[in-house]
């Protein structure tokens, strides 16, 4: 019976790895992200595999102390193997729960997230299209580069979708100095999907560059530091790390209430795009859990 909580107890641990990885990816437009919430839900059944397991042990180690099978009827269980492997696991892999939670929060978000993620998942790239036409003035945004004006600009362009060229008006066009006809102009579309338009591309604006540049790199260096950290101290503690393997409701049952509740905070972004300030307020609190089920686990076991 104890292999059977070894195993769901492994089963959780790599099931849970593999989505805390998947999720940290920094692209939340990328098509795989659609099958988090199935890693996750995979996870959570590996952990209640886990529970039920743990819980017949229980009742088996219970049911032989009726019986007085054992020398003593009050006899403590045997010291549980402590395991290495098992320290650092659980220590990196709760900072990178906390990373991949973290990493939904960078953009890009909203609508502009949505129709990203529609246009990657069909297909879509960037190509160089010649401009058919300038409609309109173009006007100046009021930033320069290298003494060069900055101007946005509305334009029309043949684009080769997949049922046939087209001509669409794209608005919204920055360059460096006015465009003109006949100038080529990259562009964001799915060649299958006409529906969907054609844009700019999106990974300049603000939310999404921030992000990158600043959120991401900090992200990592605090992952890897509460990992180790994390990961060195529970390998010191490797006897209590062993002890907390054996399931006690008081104990394991409010952690994995709070993970649960980290799950369904991220979810959110996991499924939609909600605007920036709501994001990254769901991102710190599922963030938030994996280390307040840590702290419970160690309070209390």
């Amino acid at each position: 019976m104890r292999a059977g909580t070894r195993l769901t107890g492994w089963a959780t641990l790599l099931v849970g790895y593999a989505t805390v990885l998947l999720g940290a990816l920094p692209d939340r437009e990328l098509p795989l992200k659609h099958d988090l919430p199935w890693f996750l839900a995979a996870t959570g059944l590996c952990g209640l595999g886990w529970i039920l397991a743990s819980v017949l042990v229980r009742a088996q180690r219970r049911a032989r102390l009726r019986k007085k099978t054992w020398r003593r009827r009050y006899e403590p269980w045997p010291e549980p193997r402590g395991s290495h492997a098992l320290s650092w696991a659980l220590g990196l892999g709760i900072a990178l729960a906390s990373a991949a939670a973290l990493t939904q929060g960078v953009g890009p978000d909203g609508a502009d997230g949505k129709w990203l993620s529609e246009v990657t998942r069909a297909g879509g790239h960037t190509q160089q299209l010649r401009v058919a036409k300038v409609v309109g003035q173009p006007e100046t945004t009021g930033s320069r580069t290298d003494d060069v004006e900055e101007f946005s600009s509305t334009i029309v362009v043949t684009v080769p979708f997949d049922s046939g060229p087209r001509q669409v008006a794209v608005e919204g066009v920055r360059t460096q100095g006015e465009l003109e006809q006949g100038r080529s102009i990259e562009l964001l579309y799915a060649p299958s999907r006409p529906d969907l338009g054609v844009r700019p591309p999106v990974d300049k604006d603000i939310s999404s560059t921030v992000g990158r540049l600043i959120a991401l790199p900090v992200i990592w260096i605090l992952t890897l530091t509460a990992g180790l950290s994390s990961a060195v101290a529970m390998h010191r503690r490797e006897a209590a790390v062993a002890r907390a393997r054996r399931f006690e409701p008081w104990v394991h049952l409010p952690a994995a209430l709070l993970l649960l509740c980290g799950a369904l905070l991220v979810l959110p972004l996991l499924t939609g795009f909600p605007d920036t300030g709501t994001g990254w307020s769901l991102a710190i609190g599922s963030a938030a859990t994996p280390w307040l089920a840590l702290a419970w686990v160690a309070r209390t076991s």
